[in-house]
């Protein structure tokens, strides 16, 4: 253990003079799976006061699973994306706003373009890990009127690296600007990070992001890997706010980095934003319990873990079963509805 804490701390020492990592900060989307999708537009504005005066680059905002994802499928959402985005807007002028777009959830004319005419800086479209091919008309379209767009490969663990390679070369070729490698599963241990940031960063050359979940308790360790490698965006969320068992800490990523590094990131000022996320929310601070351990074991998505928990209960299953089952059925985001239908299977075995 003592050799891998050694081994981290030199890698994290090799970015000092690789160019600046960009604090990307998922806690107003990916924190309103937590929240059961009922951030409010006033918690928004008080955050983004606090963001714009920090050192984050970018604030992400929404519903849990992106713009258009509000429906009984994945979660309604108490205010609108536009509620939500017009509120951060009005806040933010050097922190870029960005939102979250998988395609089939987020349509081009109904969510993309007004989210462009609002004033969103950066969009980042996502799909899962083996199909950035359905993401072309998104990224294509943002591209061409010179707007800023990230590829987002979800579930990056249900791929191999060969294929992942070629699969983020594919979001490259449609105008992506960088591409962010999301452990949806909370899945990674920091080897599998380092495996396959650095085949990307020896392949291609484009920006690499990863996005940490922390089913294992390990999610500052595999953004510290990641940024080591050579990833030069880093996802956080204050707290941790996030699906599942929440994300890797955003004030615990500044601190990492300011204590390896030459980073003059303000912590205090980070702190002062978690500060008013464990006031507002203490009772819905995620962690890392036994049914994240369960989730992460069997590469399922983290904000799966509500629904999983409540049907389990309902029908008297095993809960650690109808996780496994999931996993067995490569489940990805958006296709909740099938819990209930392999729950049912199970108790007919």
């Amino acid at each position: 253990m003592l050799l891998q804490l050694k081994q981290l701390v030199c890698t994290l020492k090799k970015c000092e003079n690789r160019k600046m990592v960009q604090l990307y900060d998922v806690t107003l989307r990916d924190g309103n799976h937590a929240l059961r999708h009922s951030l409010s537009p006033n918690f928004v504005a008080e955050y983004c006061q606090l963001a714009e005066n920090s050192d984050v680059w970018a604030v992400e905002v929404g519903h849990g699973n992106g713009l258009g994802a509000s429906s009984l499928l994945v979660g309604k959402s108490r205010h609108s994306d536009f509620e939500l985005l017009s509120q951060a807007r009005q806040s933010l002028n050097k922190v870029l706003l960005g939102v979250h777009a998988i395609p089939g959830f987020a349509t081009l004319k109904r969510d993309l373009i007004p989210a462009v005419n609002l004033g969103v800086d950066l969009f980042r479209i996502a799909t899962h890990v083996t199909e950035a091919d359905t993401a072309e008309k998104h990224i294509e379209y943002l591209a061409s009127q010179n707007i800023m767009v990230h590829g987002v490969l979800m579930m990056s663990h249900m791929i191999e690296v060969g294929k992942l390679v070629d699969q983020v070369s594919l979001m490259k070729k449609y105008g992506a600007s960088a591409v962010i490698l999301m452990d949806s599963a909370g899945y990674f241990l920091p080897p599998d990070v380092a495996e396959r940031v650095d085949r990307i960063k020896q392949s291609l050359d484009i920006e690499v992001g990863f996005h940490a979940h922390n089913n294992f308790g390990s999610a500052i360790a595999n953004a510290s890997t990641a940024i080591g490698l050579g990833a030069t965006i880093v996802d956080g969320a204050s707290m941790g706010l996030g699906a599942g068992a929440g994300n890797a800490q955003l004030e615990n990523i500044v601190a990492t980095l300011v204590r390896t590094t030459n980073s003059e990131a303000d912590l205090s000022k980070f702190l002062r934003m978690s500060e008013i996320v464990e006031n507002q929310y203490p009772d819905k601070l995620p962690r890392p319990n036994s049914s994240s351990v369960q989730s992460g074991m069997s590469g399922v998505f983290s904000g799966y873990a509500p629904q999983v928990k409540n049907i389990s209960a309902e029908l008297g299953i095993d809960i650690s079963l109808l996780w496994d089952e999931i996993g067995k059925r490569k489940l990805v985001p958006g296709q909740e509805s099938m819990i209930r239908e392999i729950a049912q299977d199970l108790m007919n075995l």
